[in-house]
């Protein structure tokens, strides 16, 4: 159980009503809170949550690395990533020989919305049964067209001009990917990113976990250790996530802020960052911010984060557990009133497909109360910022009963390429699920792309940030 304390009263919850319209199998397998690894099974503990990394280091680990008895990916002499310590170095490598090239960073010297699966009228399952494509090859025929951008490969020689065959993330799978020079020319979710003397999109890695730059797309944040990528804003970061200038020299990254840190503060970029406002039912890491552009970004519709020197949550949020944290916790605010525990206070039972009740909570406990074993965190998210690592942005949520879409943060590790059979999105590459047709998908609302053999298709009349959602079929 994770402790926390009660607060003083504030305003009743804000009546966001956040509908979420597909299901997957719960992402982050473990117990409830934890403070050491041997409280939670087959699984080690982090940021107050258990969690796992692997099940099979040649499938869910960077090359080189073995999965440790508490399903932690860790280099292969039997060590595990270094326990996070409040401090952090980026260590971003060098860009033209690869070399680790560790930057100290500075310390930062700055101190329930209810929810309802949609009636879904308009979600994208109920769209025209029938609108099935056929599994595509596991690599393009290279004695045909070439790959397009998304499209599995085996070299260079098997993509299009403009494209190279380099892996998604290290020791992923490798597809066509277009060079770039700005973030504007990759597909939603990739980043654009020197690595070596090339330049070209890569997948948004952040929140994988780490050690050295060699396991992440652009660098490590060794301290906290997990992956991150370069940002001029809280935009360009996944929620729960904003930019902050870390190192000497410094250099603007994604920080982590969905982390508990009531009791221990080394989940926080520095002990100075972690908020103990009032207004929270559990203290939460937090960033240094000059506006609130620096602080993370929920999806339209949503209250926004303020900024008095610190990024500061919004009223309908109570504690900062991260996307994926299962099962999700529950306290009373300072009304009395059962809040879930959520970063941006959104859960569902994904095994159901439904969004369950809070647990019966005594308000005079001292510990978060757990809610049933299927009940998942879940942030929402922009096609800009994406989401963490293992997760894609995915248009299947609605706000205020359904007069706008909004993205969720589903998982996105599975291997289901576009026209593959699938239950659920946790079996998809893509992190979606028809569950009309059986066949997974991927949102192409914001860029059109579909991997070959399929087609960026309207689907759906509610929006989704100003534009017709879309799906590849």
């Amino acid at each position: 159980m994770a402790r926390w304390r009660p607060r003083v009263p504030r305003a009743a919850l804000a009546g966001l009503l956040v509908t979420v319209v597909v299901a997957m199998a719960a992402s982050c397998a473990g117990e409830p809170p934890c403070r050491f690894n041997s409280d939670c099974d087959d699984a080690y503990c982090s940021d107050g949550v258990c969690k796992q990394d692997c099940l099979n280091a040649s499938l869910d680990c960077p090359s080189g690395f073995v999965c440790n008895a508490v399903a932690q990916c860790a280099p292969p002499d039997g060590g595990t990533a270094p326990v996070p310590d409040g401090g952090a170095q980026l260590d971003a490598g060098d860009p033209d020989t690869g070399s680790d090239a560790p930057i100290h960073h500075d310390a930062v010297t700055a101190p329930d919305a209810p929810s309802r699966p949609d009636s879904g009228a308009d979600a994208p399952h109920d769209a025209t049964a029938g609108d099935t494509t056929s599994t595509p090859d596991a690599f393009p025929d290279t004695s045909g067209p070439l790959g397009t951008t998304l499209d599995l490969c085996t070299g260079d020689g098997t993509c299009a001009a403009g494209l190279l065959c380099r892996p998604e993330d290290i020791g992923g799978t490798s597809r066509c990917t277009p060079i770039c020079t700005d973030t504007s020319e990759c597909p939603t979710g990739d980043r654009c990113v020197t690595v070596g003397a090339e330049e070209y999109c890569v997948l948004s890695d952040v929140g994988r976990t780490c050690t050295a730059s060699t396991n992440c797309n652009f660098g490590c944040l060794t301290g906290p250790a997990y992956c991150t990528m370069p940002c001029s804003s809280g935009s360009d970061c996944p929620n729960g996530y904003g930019c902050e200038a870390v190192g000497t020299p410094s250099v603007s990254v994604c920080v982590k802020a969905e982390v508990p840190c009531d009791t221990d503060t080394s989940g926080c970029i520095a002990a100075a960052a972690c908020d103990t406002s009032a207004t929270l039912v559990v203290a939460s890491c937090t960033l240094a911010c000059t506006t609130a552009s620096d602080c993370p970004q929920r999806a339209a519709g949503f209250d926004a984060w303020t900024c008095d020197g610190l990024c500061r949550r919004p009223p309908d949020v109570y504690g900062p557990l991260p996307q994926g944290s299962t099962p999700a916790q529950y306290a009373c605010d300072g009304s009395g009133t059962v809040v879930n525990l959520c970063n941006d206070a959104q859960h569902i039972d994904f095994v159901a497909f439904d969004i369950p009740g809070p647990p019966a909570v005594s308000c005079s406990a001292t510990t978060t109360t757990a809610g049933i074993a299927t009940d998942s965190c879940v942030d929402s998210c922009t096609y800009q910022g994406g989401c963490a690592f293992g997760y894609a942005c995915t248009a299947l949520g609605s706000v205020n009963g359904g007069g706008a879409r909004v993205g969720l943060c589903l998982p996105a590790l599975g291997g289901g390429e576009i026209g593959a059979s699938c239950a659920s999105s946790d079996e998809c590459a893509f992190g979606y699920c028809n569950t009309t047709s059986g066949t997974c998908s991927r949102d192409c609302t914001a860029d059109d792309l579909c991997t070959t053999g399929s087609t960026c298709t309207a689907s759906g009349s509610i929006p989704v940030e100003g534009l017709p959602f879309k799906r590849c079929q």
